[in-house]
């Protein structure tokens, strides 16, 4: 319902008055109207947050997958993340010492200084340690006669703590070619050659 009159010059015109009280009722001076605007701006921006956690954990967990998942055939020079490597894959260059996040893959045909040749699957649950996990990797990690005949030295990557806690429990085993560069692929029974 609204308040008002025409005007009193009679065009008709309207013009709002001040709230009716019958008698007996006035206006509560210490009571303040209910705060609808300011209860809708709370829910307004805690739905507005619900959103951004939302949008952010799908954000995160996409990136994950994606440096998670599986790298498949490689056909042309990529870099990956470590956790994508599989039996087969070949490395341009190894990383310096520490942790190591993402390499550049090429085909194996491409030369390159390292192939992943084995992955050691861990079986614990709870974080191990880094020693027991590096030697665990180490002792599952080793070159064959044809491999080590041609030069290479095997070298290990482990999952780190934080890894590991993010379900992480692939060692990888690479034969690195300390000198020069390869060409061919150990997995896929290539006559490697090196120079």
């Amino acid at each position: 319902m609204t308040a008002g009159t025409g005007s009193p010059d009679g065009t008709g015109g309207y013009y709002p008055q001040q709230a009716y009280y019958a008698p007996g009722w006035t206006a509560d001076p210490d009571r303040p109207p209910p705060p609808r605007r300011a209860r809708r701006l709370v829910l307004w921006s805690v739905a507005a947050i619900v959103l951004l956690a939302l949008v952010a954990t799908a954000v995160v967990a996409l990136r994950m997958r994606a440096e998670t998942s599986p790298l498949g055939d490689v056909s042309e020079a990529t870099t990956v993340h470590s956790r994508r490597l599989d039996v087969g894959h070949c490395v341009a260059r190894l990383p310096e010492d520490g942790d190591v996040g993402r390499v550049d893959v090429v085909p194996c045909a491409e030369p390159h200084v390292a192939e992943v040749v084995g992955i050691h699957r861990f079986r614990s649950d709870a974080w191990p340690g880094r020693q027991r996990v590096d030697a665990e990797a180490a002792a599952a990690c080793e070159m064959d006669s044809r491999q080590a005949d041609a030069g290479f030295r095997a070298v290990v990557w482990t999952p780190s703590e934080a890894s590991w806690g993010q379900d992480d429990r692939a060692g990888l085993c690479l034969a690195w070619l300390p000198d020069g560069e390869a060409r061919g692929s150990f997995a896929a029974g290539d006559e490697v050659t090196t120079g």
